[in-house]
């Protein structure tokens, strides 16, 4: 009930043990133990007695802890006594882990938690400047901000009382620690660096600044997932800071990644607000903060072009900055403003992507060795906005339509600007369409089946993605053709083979379903025209790929036609044959027979002329 007696009775033995210490050199051994004890009984008494009454005791307790232990070792060296260096830094972190103990047990804490956090910041800024070691303020910082997010646990989630402050508390800390870590750093950066360890200041000149700008976004989307943000400002704007000083710090580092951790730290914010909060309703502000945040991103290194002409990385988070927030916004004006006419949205991307392109190639020097990599960035952004507009107008499978798309753009961009970057992710989308409409049964069942046979949203979705795979396949013919010391043409034609395949007996399973059937269906038996349907079709198929293959010399694309004529024949026999009448027995020995000789003819007639003719 009397904590100030009680504290000035510990911290008078203490300073008894100190006294020791500090005069015999055989006792120095027990200033790390004196200060651990002094932190168990402090953190003891706090689980078990502190309430919101003796708050401010404990934390003058907590202060005075932090001052006397840090500074002991420090004045320990100064006197010439040994003294454990890791010590140092230990009570600044001690004496955040009792700050969080008060956060976690009272209700409500008191904003005077914060000067003290400060004040235990600074002890451990003090503690780098003495030890040359930046060991201590990448402890505080975590911990400070761990503390942070206890306290954001704390707000109420609907009334939002506590909100300002507590986003003030994360810029604020944010400065400091950027402010502190970029001080130190210029400080005791070696002269000459060897291999260091982690939290050697060599290590450290990036990461430290880097960190406390953008670990504080980690925070804010805790905030904006646990309470009812419906108005975005406040967490945005101080996202919008931590921006400015990521950038910043880009630009003084010259470390072309700290770009990339603005963009994907704000990008993660934005899409954990709108997925959480968004209301139609009220869509104006967002979409300004989404259009804004995207324009700074592809903005910043125009603004300071002759310093990043000759780099890559902050040019590729310019590029991809559009890209990221398209979706965001294509979902708030598809929510808002549903019409006919969202294919003009891209399109509306696509222009200051092309401008920027047009900006690259009047503002980068042609002899840059980053030029090519710039170009392939800002024309791979502008053709994925242009391969968009088909597939949003057309409204179904456009995720997938514009992988394809980009995929076969991408590769025809490589023509003109050989960047391997552009090949490789081409072909990637592809691969990645492909197995979207292949392996996955459920993309049937996003839409209904259109009233249409034949030409519905079947034809044009399995069949411009196999025209992507083909298109791409050609423009990457030797000797263009490698793609991480892989052939990519024959890949992507058998894709294509593939979806085309597939589609032909989509259509033929659509055009048999029962008429108002909402999903599609396949069945192989209890009818005869359909059945029939299926085996003519891949009969007729498999004479397609083997008229391929003889023309263009594949042995695998023969092998496949024959592999699938020799199918035809064995589910004519083993299945069709037992469900038909005598006639249509012979109907249908009729055709398979037909195609099977002709088949043979031209196998023999040109296969076989062509291996007989004797060489030169």
């Amino acid at each position: 009930e009397r904590p100030a007696l009680l504290f000035t009775y510990v911290f008078v033995v203490d300073a008894g043990l100190l006294s020791l210490i500090f005069g015999r050199d055989y006792f120095a051994r027990l200033l790390t133990a004196a200060g651990g004890a002094v932190f168990v009984l402090l953190a003891l008494w706090t689980q078990s007695h502190l309430t919101a009454h003796n708050l401010y005791a404990a934390l003058a307790a907590y202060f005075i802890f932090a001052a006397v232990h840090s500074s002991a070792p420090l004045l320990m060296q100064r006197l010439g006594k040994p003294s454990p260096i890791w010590a140092t830094h230990l009570f600044p972190a001690a004496t955040l882990l009792l700050v969080l103990l008060p956060i976690f047990k009272l209700a409500t804490a008191s904003f005077l938690i914060w000067p003290l956090v400060l004040c235990v910041n600074v002890l451990a800024l003090f503690a780098v400047i003495a030890a040359g070691t930046l060991a201590a303020m990448v402890i505080v910082l975590v911990l400070t901000l761990v503390a942070l997010g206890a306290w954001l646990l704390q707000l109420p989630t609907t009334t939002l009382s506590g909100l300002d402050s507590a986003l003030f508390l994360i810029g604020g800390f944010a400065v400091f620690f950027v402010a502190a870590a970029m001080w130190a750093t210029r400080r005791f950066q070696p002269a000459a660096p060897a291999p260091a360890a982690f939290f050697d200041p060599a290590k450290l000149r990036i990461q430290l600044p880097a960190l406390s700008a953008s670990l504080p976004f980690a925070l804010l989307i805790m905030a904006v997932l646990r309470l009812s943000l419906a108005n975005p400002s406040p967490v945005f704007a101080l996202a919008l800071f931590l921006v400015v000083l990521l950038l910043g710090l880009t630009k003084i580092f010259a470390a072309d990644l700290l770009a990339w951790v603005a963009l994907v730290s704000t990008v993660l914010l934005e899409f954990a607000w709108h997925s959480a909060h968004f209301d139609k309703a009220h869509a104006a502000l967002p979409l300004l903060w989404y259009l804004g945040f995207s324009a700074l991103f592809t903005a910043f290194p125009f603004f300071f072009h002759r310093q990043f002409a000759n780099r890559t990385l902050v040019w590729a988070s310019s590029a991809l900055a559009a890209p990221l927030h398209f979706f965001l916004v294509y979902d708030l004006v598809r929510s808002t403003h549903p019409n006919g006419m969202l294919g003009l949205l891209p399109a509306g991307f696509a222009l200051p992507a092309l401008l920027c392109l047009f900006l690259i190639l009047r503002l980068t020097p042609g002899a840059s060795p980053a030029k090519t990599a710039q170009l392939a960035l800002f024309g791979g952004a502008a053709l994925f906005f242009i391969t968009l507009i088909f597939p949003i107008q057309f409204d179904r499978q456009w995720i997938t339509l514009g992988w394809a798309l980009e995929g076969a753009a991408l590769c025809w961009l490589f023509r003109r600007v050989p960047h391997p970057g552009l090949r490789l992710t081409g072909v990637a989308l592809i691969v990645i369409a492909f197995a979207r409409l292949a392996f996955n049964p459920a993309v049937l069942s996003y839409y209904s089946r259109a009233a249409t046979p034949i030409f519905n949203w079947y034809l044009y979705s399995y069949g411009i993605a196999a025209g992507c795979a083909f298109f791409a396949a050609k423009l990457l013919a030797p000797p263009r053709h490698r793609v991480l010391n892989f052939s990519a043409p024959p890949l992507l034609y058998a894709l294509g083979t593939i979806l085309v395949f597939l589609l032909l007996n989509i259509e033929i399973a659509d055009y048999f379903s029962k008429p108002g059937a909402a999903a599609l269906t396949f069945h192989f038996s209890g009818n005869f025209a359909r059945d029939m349907s299926y085996s003519i079709a891949w009969a007729m198929f498999a004479l397609a790929l083997l008229i391929v293959g003889i023309r263009q010399r594949a042995v695998a694309v023969r092998w496949a036609g024959l592999a699938l004529l020799a199918l035809v024949i064995l589910k004519l026999f083993l299945h069709d044959l037992s469900q038909l009448d005598q006639l249509y027995r012979i109907a249908a020995f009729i055709v398979v027979a037909v195609i099977a000789i002709i088949a043979s003819f031209l196998y023999q007639r040109f296969l076989g002329a062509a291996e007989t003719q004797p060489t030169s």
